[in-house]
């Protein structure tokens, strides 16, 4: 699992996590994998990374905890696929 740096609902946070994994891996993007689901206040998702058009190398989901006012309130990553 990966504990991401708080992001307390603010976009820019989730900003900087997404524009901090595509620094480090150039030509990559983000791709949404199946549908999101929710249950009470908490979302998750999985996504994919990899280049534009192609499998994506590395799969993964979120875990997203919304506040009362629906706002993000922590985020929680897993890594389901990462090359060797």
């Amino acid at each position: 699992m990966l504990t991401l740096p708080p992001v307390g609902g603010q976009h820019d946070g989730i900003t900087a996590i997404v524009d901090g994994v595509q620094a480090q891996f150039p030509g990559f993007v983000f791709t949404q994998v199946g549908e999101a689901d929710a249950h009470h206040r908490q979302v998750r998702f999985r996504w994919g990374l990899g280049p534009e058009g192609a499998e994506p190398l590395v799969i993964g989901f979120d875990v997203l905890v919304l506040d009362e006012s629906g706002r993000i309130q922590d985020v929680r990553g897993f890594l389901d696929k990462v090359p060797a």
